[in-house]
Parts: structure tokens; sequence; C-alpha cells
């Protein structure tokens, strides 16, 4: 009998019946284990892009910790999409790590996919550097004690404050670190001395589009925060930041789609959008 979740997601693939199959989407912070993880939604969306893509790179952050207790049936369902997935013939399952995510032996042989640091999508005309971007984070990389001691403030503000409280006081966090400008600068410099053009990160939750100096850096932000939740295809030339549900209207105006070659893109001194919820 086909799930609620499974449900759904086949009515958003029947109203969007002209939706492509991407060449690759990209998701990232999916913090399972975490009571601000959009599980039920999560799972929709799995489903559906499971369908709908050749590859699938989750970029880091898929559990909040290594303490598998706090996962739900929710959480666990969503890993069932992943594990179902990972062994066809016609796509690909590549997870990026996360610094929430523990050593990759022990999460890779869970989800049964191999862990990689990076990974670099090429489909022939777009080569794509997608990194989690903690490895450019001053505050998690310079103090590692302070952010374990943050994160464990944070899992117990969890458990006592509503959970648009803990949405916001993540958010604010992020903000105060600058995380968001700090590894859109080093992941693009990092881009460009390694032959690339298009790079994209998660880790700050904050999603994001920009070019600086030629490069094309697009965040693919969380799924802790309130629907709509956002992730990347590619198609041909073409990247987007998308967001989950689909929007029902058709977008008629090219000036609004984010294309590789052709889009106007924000300056790279511009603010990073606010995470949505």
């Amino acid at each position: 009998m086909e799930s609620d979740a499974e449900s759904r997601a086949s009515e958003a693939a029947g109203a969007s019946s002209t939706e492509p199959r991407y060449d690759c989407i990209v998701i990232s912070d999916l913090h399972l284990g975490s009571m601000v993880c959009q599980a039920k939604l999560l799972e929709e969306f799995l489903i559906w892009a499971c369908d709908h893509c050749r590859v699938l790179v989750i970029n880091g952050d898929i559990f909040d910790d290594l303490n598998f207790k706090r996962l739900t049936k929710r959480h666990f369902a969503c890993l069932k999409v992943i594990r179902r997935n990972s062994d066809r013939p016609d796509m690909r399952v590549i997870w990026v790590r996360g610094n929430h995510d523990g050593p990759a032996d022990i999460v890779g042989h869970i989800v049964g996919v191999e862990i990689l640091d990076e990974s670099v999508f090429d489909n022939g005309q777009i080569r794509l550097l997608i990194l989690h971007g903690d490895q450019f984070d001053t505050i998690t990389t310079g103090f590692p004690l302070l952010t374990e001691i943050a994160c464990g403030l944070f899992y117990y503000i969890q458990k006592v404050a509503p959970h648009r409280t803990a949405r916001w006081i993540r958010r604010i966090s992020k903000r105060f670190q600058r995380n968001s400008q700090v590894i859109e600068r080093r992941a693009s410099e990092y881009a460009a001395s390694r032959g690339f053009r298009y790079v994209t990160c998660g880790h700050t939750h904050l999603p994001l589009e920009s070019r600086r100096d030629g490069i094309l850096y697009i965040n693919s932000g969380t799924w802790t925060e309130a629907p709509p939740c956002p992730f990347v295809t590619v198609l041909g030339r073409e990247i987007r930041l998308q967001y989950w549900p689909l929007a029902t209207e058709t977008v008629d105006n090219p000036s609004e789609r984010l294309s590789a070659g052709e889009a106007e893109l924000p300056p790279s001194g511009a603010s990073p959008l606010p995470a949505l919820g």
C-alpha cells in the first residue's frame, strides 16, 4: 500500500508532469535527529527526487549527531528512501561529509552509500564542485570546544523551547558568526584555485546565489527551517536554487530563472538571503 509520503510525492510529480529529469539534485543539512528537522516533508521530497534525477547528492549533515536514539520513525523513513535507491542502476546517490556526520566509515555503513569529502558533478556542460563548506568556517575549525558546547546548548534549547524559537536562535547564531559571507568567499576562491567555475556548499543554513570573480556560488540551505525548503538542480547548462514543495505557478519571465551562462546574479557584496521560516 502506498504511504502518505509516496502519495503526496506522486501528486507533486503529477502536478508537475512537465518537470524534467534533472542531471543532478543537491540538498544539504537535513539534520535527522533534530526536533526541528522537516522529516515529513523531506521524505516526500526524497521520493520525488529519486524519480526525477540521475544523481542525488546529499551535501553533508544528514544527521544532527551520532546519537541515533534521537531518530524518530519519520527520520528512519527518510533513511529508508535513501538506502532503497542507493543501488539503482539508473541513478547514483552520493553523500558528501558534513561536520555533524561523524566518522565516514561508520556513517557510510549505516546509510549504504560511499562518503566523500567533496564531489565533482560533470554532465559535459557544467563541472560543479560540491562540498559541505565547514572547512571554510573559522568558528568550527578555530574553536572546536566552543562549537561543541554551543551544540550541546542548542540541543537543550530544542527540548524546552518552541521550534520557532529554536530556529530563530540558530539563524541569529549563524548571522553573528558571519558564516555565510566567509564561506561564500572562501569556497569561491577554493573553486577558482581548482579550475572550477561552479561551486555549491551547505553548512550555513542560508540559501544563497551569488557570483564572485566569475565563480557561480550556490548555497543549498537547510531542511530545519519552515517550508518551503531549498535544493539545487542542474539541467544541462542551467543551475537553479529551487524550493520544496514545488511552486504550482509557471515561471514565464526568463530573468527569474538562474542560468549558469545568462542569468543576472547578485553582486558579490550582496547580503545573504535570510533563512525562511
